[in-house]
């Protein structure tokens, strides 16, 4: 018998998680260390921010879904590993520490905004890494619109989380303009770098952000914050930008705890390094996958963190882990980028392909969008689950359009 813990219920944990339980032999068992109680799929955070989330059909529970698919769901945080053991510290939700033996240990904890130590940050922005981030943020969000008057809200960033979320609270807005008691909202969208989406083609900046003019949202380029105060930022330069609510949604980087944990070798991102097997450098029982991991390619580079490469990884190891424990060698993981899409709003997407090399735009790359998210949950619940949860959609949106 083996038994693999899987720290971390993001798409990569869940889907591991999921893919394993259906697949490994009865006597194995499969433990998805989550303190989270339902499963929110991440790139759709800005949603839950903007208030525009579905959470009756975009939402998961881990208890129930662990007992459908072979896999038992604990409720709890990893605090730290004791390697020679192979025991997983655990923080339990009562505030009491537990230790889960393991044979095989994951762990796919994602990433964090990384606000480079700028003043004033942690205190007084919101951030979008946790759904428990994300449904505060909402909370403050409808506190606002309905307070009346002008209101802005600043987002620092101009990658793909922040042009979503901008995207979508101008929506919001645009949806309450006919209500008088609402508040009118401006949306400043800053980035350090020249453009949006920085690390995207160009030509796919260059239509993002006409997409965002159009939504009157306020882009401020190279523009780097010096301190965040209560009511605004500062610049650089040393221009005040106020604001009643901020967001930091530039960068990444894995959480400080991570680092080193268990005596793990780490970067200066403080994610775990890895082998191309997904095997961490120093222990051959621990992987890491997903934004929390340094995987190498045969390139010299190294896997981008994408919701796609994360994805992706997660099929491969648990094809690889079920290997491992009927005795095969670990194979290693080869990243082939499959582009990027980026939504602005509901009706509208862009996307690249064939390596950058073409652009698409408009309402069908919207649903290109939601396909992968629909992929997701094919690979988590199978093909019935996700199309019941199709039609469901389909016809919640009919009957209720608002």
């Amino acid at each position: 018998m083996s038994r693999i813990v899987i720290v971390g219920g993001g798409a990569a944990g869940l889907e591991l998680a999921s893919i394993l339980g259906r697949s490994v032999n009865r006597q194995d068992e499969v433990i998805l260390v989550e303190g989270e109680t339902h499963h929110y799929w991440k790139p759709r955070f800005h949603e839950i921010a903007a208030g525009t989330f579905d959470n009756d059909l975009d939402t998961l529970c881990y208890f129930s879904h662990g007992a459908r698919n072979g896999y038992i769901h604990y409720q709890g945080w990893m605090t730290d590993i004791k390697r020679e053991e192979k025991q997983l510290i655990v923080s339990k939700p009562n505030g009491e520490t537990d230790f889960i033996t393991y044979d095989y240990l994951v762990i796919a904890i994602g990433a964090i905004s990384n606000d480079f130590a700028t003043q004033g940050a942690q205190e007084h922005c919101l951030f979008l890494d946790t759904p428990e981030q994300a449904r505060s943020s909402w909370l403050q969000i409808s506190s606002l619109l309905r307070s009346g008057y002008q209101r802005t809200i600043n987002i620092v960033g101009a990658g793909a989380t922040g042009l979503e979320l901008a995207a979508e609270l101008a929506k919001v807005s645009a949806r309450l303009e006919a209500n008088p008691h609402a508040a009118k909202l401006t949306i400043n969208l800053i980035e350090a770098a020249d453009r949006v989406l920085p690390n995207s083609p160009l030509k796919m900046s260059r239509q993002a952000q006409l997409m965002l003019e159009k939504y009157d949202i306020n882009i401020m380029l190279n523009t780097r914050i010096a301190s965040v105060e209560q009511l605004g930022m500062t610049t650089s330069d040393g221009l005040t930008i106020g604001a009643d609510i901020q967001f930091w949604a530039a960068g990444i980087k894995a959480p400080n705890w991570l680092k080193n944990i268990g005596g793990l070798e780490s970067n200066n991102a403080n994610q775990l390094m890895v082998n191309q097997t997904l095997a961490s450098t120093l222990d051959p029982n621990i992987f890491a996958l997903g934004d929390c991991a340094s995987i190498p390619q045969d390139d010299g580079l190294m896997v981008p963190p994408k919701a796609q490469a994360a994805n992706r990884a997660a099929v491969h190891l648990a094809k690889s882990l079920s290997g491992l424990i009927e005795g095969k060698q670990l194979t290693p993981f080869i990243y082939k980028d499959g582009g990027m899409v980026v939504a602005i709003g509901h009706n509208f997407a862009i996307s690249t392909m064939m390596n950058d090399k073409l652009i698409l735009k408009g309402r069908l790359v919207r649903r290109l969008y939601d396909t992968i998210f629909r992929l997701h949950q094919k690979t988590v619940s199978g093909v019935f689950t996700m199309s019941r949860l199709i039609i469901a959609k389909r016809l919640k949106c009919i009957f209720q359009p608002g």
